[in-house]
């Protein structure tokens, strides 16, 4: 009775959808926008903020007063009118699956977009200063649709008869340790998505500096995608064929995932040589990496599920792997923290350093 009385208690319930009821504004679409401390005062939704935010609350984070959520709802507006502009489906699905935004301002350099199936229809949005000052509504146009992407793979696969395994037995290449098939899936899903809405938004960048650097990294967004795609094609065959008639949508989701590849392939052919080398080193290290956290898996017991991955063999000492990975040849040691980091596209810079006589020369 005590749990049953945490969980159904009406003030908290009624509080909780006072917060999306009335929203302290609302943008021209209709959507709701609510300062992000709202749901932190509220006993459920501050359990959901903290799965979405981890980090969240420390001092000084976020900032959302009157002043900011008028600078937000204006950049907001504007990077909404841009994917109506771009991709009027996506426009479409990103008003019918969104009714809130919980919004916030951080100093730090990178902004946070979350979205949790235990808040249907709702996004946490934290952008940073530089976002607003730069009005860079093209990255937010991407970010918004990526997080419309995981709410409507949320409802689908919440509402499914056919349930999908919970077993952690994927490594994903964006993510830090085991995932789930669902999570593998999100991940196939919804970041092609937001890949399409960058690459049409370059025409846009008149900047050729600018341009250059989201050139890149699209490219070396999309380039995680590469082991992804077949990571998410074996886990949907293990579905079988009953369970796909009721998930058509997640079984073509492989095919997606592959289109958008095929159109990064078109944008790495207009790279210069040297960009294009850079670029292609950049794919192989993704996939070394990819084997070297396997390989990591390996030595601690666990068995990741990989179409890529080969024969593989653990020494006498339990300490080194040997692994065929894409038909690559890897001995892999066991490190005491697997700590896999966050460095893909580091090499974007370097490739903003090509000497101009050098480019000329190409």
């Amino acid at each position: 009775m005590q749990v049953v009385g945490r969980y159904l208690q009406p003030d908290l319930i009624a509080s909780d959808l006072r917060l999306e009821r009335q929203p302290a504004c609302r943008l021209s679409c209709g959507i709701g926008l609510v300062h992000i401390e709202s749901p932190a005062r509220s006993r459920i939704m501050q359990a959901l903020l903290r799965q979405c935010m981890p980090d969240y609350p420390r001092p000084g984070y976020p900032i959302s007063d009157d002043a900011e959520l008028d600078r937000i709802a204006d950049h907001l507006e504007k990077a909404f009118a841009l994917i109506a502009d771009l991709d009027e489906y996506g426009h479409e699905r990103l008003i019918a699956g969104l009714h809130t935004l919980y919004v916030g301002v951080r100093r730090e350099p990178q902004c946070s977009f979350s979205s949790s199936n235990e808040l249907p229809g709702s996004a946490l949005i934290v952008l940073s200063r530089e976002r607003l000052r730069a009005g860079d509504h093209a990255a937010t146009a991407a970010q918004l649709l990526h997080e419309a992407g995981n709410i409507l793979l949320g409802f689908y696969t919440t509402s499914a008869a056919a349930s999908l395994p919970g077993e952690y037995q994927y490594v994903s290449p964006y993510k830090k340790d085991l995932q789930t098939l669902e999570s593998i899936l999100h991940t196939a899903y919804t970041i092609p998505w937001e890949c399409a809405l960058r690459m049409a938004c370059l025409s846009t960048e008149t900047d050729p500096e600018r341009r250059a650097w989201k050139t890149a990294f699209i490219i070396a967004y999309a380039a995680r995608q590469v082991p992804l795609i077949d990571i998410a094609r074996k886990g949907i065959e293990r579905l079988g064929g009953d369970v796909l008639l009721d998930l058509p949508d997640i079984a073509a989701i492989p095919s997606w995932s592959s289109r958008i590849l095929f159109l990064v392939s078109q944008l790495l052919a207009e790279e210069p040589i040297a960009h294009r080398q850079a670029h292609l080193a950049e794919r192989q290290r993704v996939l070394d990496r990819q084997a070297w956290d396997i390989g990591q898996m390996l030595l601690r017991g666990k068995e990741p599920i990989d179409p890529r991955m080969g024969r593989r063999e653990i020494d006498d000492s339990g300490d080194n792997v040997s692994l065929w990975y894409d038909g690559k040849f890897h001995v892999i040691a066991k490190t005491p923290d697997h700590a896999m980091g966050e460095d893909y596209g580091h090499y974007a810079a370097a490739i903003r350093q090509v000497a101009p006589s050098e480019m000329e020369a190409i």
